[in-house]
């Protein structure tokens, strides 16, 4: 290779791991987007740069000689390494697409506001979204781990986070805790209905250890109820069919029952559950994080879901 490589540049030693590739000197061209004569030209001009063939013809079509298939070898890590470094100084200077990764949580559907959610993203062509609804997911994990960015669901329990200073969150809309059956069952006509009520009839639940079930447990031992079985479903949908065909019972909130189409009966003594915007406090330093949760502030204040409506302005916290 003495002397030769001055006019060596990446486009011809892309022709050639093209044409090494196809075999074939006009089908190459055809990937190239060239013609096949100026293709060849190309392929004998560095052969003669080199000083060296690169391609011999076979029964086969080209093939690579012996120095071809070194140069080959050697050529592709470096074609690869410039087409990288040339994607990243092309990128450098344009905006990049911001993506907010939600959980988005049943009660978003039945108040109303997902359609809310979807026009923000509208009036921001910047900022991809995607919206993930696995029930019983454990959103505060994929929280800590960077799965998603933030969550718009009910907590665990009121006090959930009250040792883990790491979360941030903000209640959007506050709701009553009915007793959700089929509007043909006969509880459907209770003006209120008691847990112990429920003592002995089919309850439906998300899966196995998944947040809706810990919370059953959990009330179930606080109050000693025992249900004749329990139904289990990862989907809302599915746990709302089987509430409606009357298979069994299921504790929500008041907006499911006009949302899912089955009857609320108020659950004494009073009991409220929220849907909360959750997510890590560092995570409200990014712009697009801070602009979703106001706007979702101002959507909730309008609504009258928020008391007095001054929490649609954003303070955002130390």
């Amino acid at each position: 290779m003495e002397g030769g490589q001055r006019g060596l540049t990446v486009t011809q030693v892309q022709y050639v791991l093209e044409v090494a590739a196809c075999k074939n000197i006009s089908r190459a061209a055809e990937r190239l987007f060239i013609s096949q004569s100026a293709l060849s030209q190309q392929i004998h001009r560095l052969e003669h740069e080199l000083g060296f063939p690169l391609f011999t013809r076979t029964a086969r079509g080209l093939e690579l000689t012996e120095d071809g298939v070194v140069f080959c070898r050697e050529a592709q890590p470096a074609v690869e390494a410039w087409m990288a470094f040339h994607h990243a100084v092309v990128s450098m200077g344009k905006p990049k697409n911001l993506r907010l990764r939600i959980v988005v949580g049943a009660r978003v559907y039945s108040n109303g506001l997902f359609p809310d959610i979807v026009r923000f993203f509208d009036a921001h062509p910047d900022m991809e979204a995607v919206f993930v609804t696995e029930a019983g997911r454990d959103y505060l994990a994929d929280l800590r781990n960077g799965t998603i960015d933030l969550a718009l669901d009910r907590l665990p329990s009121e006090d959930y986070l009250d040792k883990r200073p790491e979360f941030y969150t903000r209640e959007l809309v506050r709701e009553r805790q009915c007793v959700l059956t089929s509007p043909q069952d006969p509880r459907a006509a209770c003006a209120a209905l008691t847990l112990q009520d429920l003592q002995g009839c089919a309850m439906i639940s998300g899966l196995e250890n998944s947040a809706e079930d810990r919370i059953l447990k959990e009330t179930c031992k606080q109050f000693n109820i025992a249900f004749r079985r329990v139904y289990r479903s990862d989907g809302i949908e599915t746990s709302m069919n089987l509430v409606r065909s009357g298979r069994g019972v299921v504790l929500g909130p008041q907006s499911f029952a006009e949302y899912y189409r089955v009857a609320a009966v108020t659950l004494v003594p009073g009991e409220e559950t929220a849907l909360r915007f959750i997510c890590l406090r560092g995570s409200l330093k990014r712009r697009e994080v801070h602009q979703f949760l106001s706007h979702l502030l101002s959507v909730c204040a309008a609504y009258g879901f928020l008391d007095g409506g001054g929490e649609g302005n954003l303070n955002t916290p130390d």
